[in-house]
């Protein structure tokens, strides 16, 4: 009797890991279907423009003023506000050059993440030849976009 709840129990145990195991894959593609979508938009609507930045700016100066004026904070609490306040009206607005950089720069960084998280995920699946040549083809495209970028300056 003892053998059989002792071999049940492991069967059960190893079902139940098993299943866990499933959501953690449907979880992950979930997960790089959102960051495909966010990567998509933000290829799809550009960088930000200046002006955006600039009312992005406004705003965020005008909540600023209005958690200062609300009369809710006192002390160390005002103190922090005002603060931010000052070190938002101090901070310059990059360049348009600038903003598309950082923006390519987000895409690169976006794109790499995904590629190594397929990468890991299918291991095992995947050619060495084709690995390297997908390595190859990354430097050589990293190459071209930095003697590019040489050349705009």
């Amino acid at each position: 009797m003892k053998r059989i709840l002792f071999l049940s129990f492991f069967i059960i145990s190893g079902l139940l890991i098993a299943d866990d195991h499933k959501r953690m894959s449907g979880d992950m593609q979930e997960r790089m279907w959102k960051v495909k979508l966010k990567m998509d938009l933000a290829e799809l609507k550009g960088p930000p423009s200046l002006a955006d930045l600039k009312l992005k700016k406004e705003n965020r100066i005008a909540d600023l003023d209005l958690l200062i004026n609300s009369g809710k904070y006192k002390g160390d609490a005002l103190e922090r506000l005002t603060n931010m306040r000052s070190r938002v009206m101090e901070a310059n607005l990059p360049s348009q050059d600038q903003i598309n950089q950082r923006h390519d720069r987000r895409l690169r960084a976006m794109k790499s993440k995904m590629r190594s998280r397929v990468r890991m995920m299918d291991r095992k699946f995947r050619d060495p030849r084709r690995e390297r040549d997908m390595l190859e083809r990354e430097r050589w495209e990293m190459r071209k976009q930095r003697n590019k970028n040489r050349n705009k300056d």
